[in-house]
């Protein structure tokens, strides 16, 4: 499982838990002011579930995100460097469309005499 799929795995349970713990407040036959047992685990669960949301998101991008703001020169030079990498990819896309569309040239003919330079 990659990076992101711990992310949403971890966003999956959370919402599970949140929506088990709805489900038990909801239909619960306690009196105001109690809290049952069920409910109480199930809160300290989502926020065990909550902690490893934000522990998968900040391993996820968030440490490198928070890193590059930090550092904004070395964010600079990243962005920088993509540009120019984009540029290239760009300029070499044209050079080949370029050169597919000029007509190919004629092929030699072994024996025949070169074509005739124009006089200037």
């Amino acid at each position: 499982m990659g990076p992101d799929g711990w992310v949403w795995s971890s966003f999956g349970l959370l919402l599970a838990l949140l929506g088990a713990r709805a489900w038990v407040v909801e239909t619960g036959q306690t009196g105001l002011g109690r809290t049952p047992g069920r409910v109480r685990i199930l809160t300290g669960a989502c926020a065990l579930a909550a902690a490893l949301v934000v522990t998968a998101v900040a391993a996820n991008g968030g440490a490198r995100l928070a890193y590059l703001l930090l550092h904004p020169e070395e964010a600079v030079a990243e962005q920088e460097a993509r540009k120019d990498a984009e540029e290239a990819a760009r300029k070499a896309a044209e050079d080949a469309a370029e050169r597919a569309a000029r007509p190919p040239a004629a092929p030699a003919v072994p024996g025949a005499a070169p074509p005739a330079v124009p006089a200037p």
